[in-house]
């Protein structure tokens, strides 16, 4: 069952059981999507994700190719917010620096160097983690919510993309906790 992971990274207690999966579609609806939307908001891809998940919450059956298409640039957009870039142009910049360093490199050339080393690295990381991210779970997330499977998006780690959305926005675990809990309350 996903609920317990999920509302272990949130720090809310939440009911016992499987709620019907119209909450699952409720709490994306109602507390992801406009957090997502107002955080990353350039893309639109968020509310488009809001949208459906409204439309699904209220009933409606969505094919698994029309998620997979919104998911998909959601989902990257998400990953790419979420990655370290900061921290991992850091390390990347200090050890190719390092390395200039140690190879007879000026200071001033050794940073320039590993700056214009992590520049091109960390660009890289960023885009391959948004994109695998965003592949494997667009299909596997698709699958669930089209069949409206708990077993399927239990499957999807939700409690990953749980803590992506953290990782987007301070005040991001305390509103989708309050929102979580909300979607689960009759």
């Amino acid at each position: 069952m996903w609920l317990p992971a999920v509302a272990e990274v949130l720090g809310v207690s939440v009911p016992d059981g499987e709620p019907p999966f119209s909450a699952v579609h409720d709490w994306h609806a109602t507390t992801i999507g406009p957090l997502l939307s107002e955080t990353l908001p350039e893309t639109g891809a968020h509310e488009a994700m809001r949208a459906l998940h409204a439309r699904a919450s209220a009933g409606e059956k969505i094919a698994e190719d029309v998620w997979r298409d919104a998911l998909e640039p959601a989902l990257r957009d998400l990953y790419r917010n979420a990655y370290p870039t900061e921290e991992v142009f850091a390390k990347a910049s200090e050890a190719a620096g390092a390395f200039a360093l140690s190879r007879g490199y000026s200071e001033v050339d050794a940073r320039n160097y590993g700056e214009s080393y992590a520049e091109m690295n960390t660009e890289a990381n960023v885009r391959v983690h948004a994109d695998a991210n965003a592949l494997a779970n667009a299909a596997a997330c698709a699958n669930a919510f089209a069949r409206a499977s708990h077993e399927a998006y239990a499957a999807t780690f939700p409690f990953a993309y749980v803590q992506a959305c953290v990782l987007v926005s301070a005040d991001a675990r305390a509103r989708l906790g309050a929102g979580l809990v909300a979607s689960l309350t009759p």
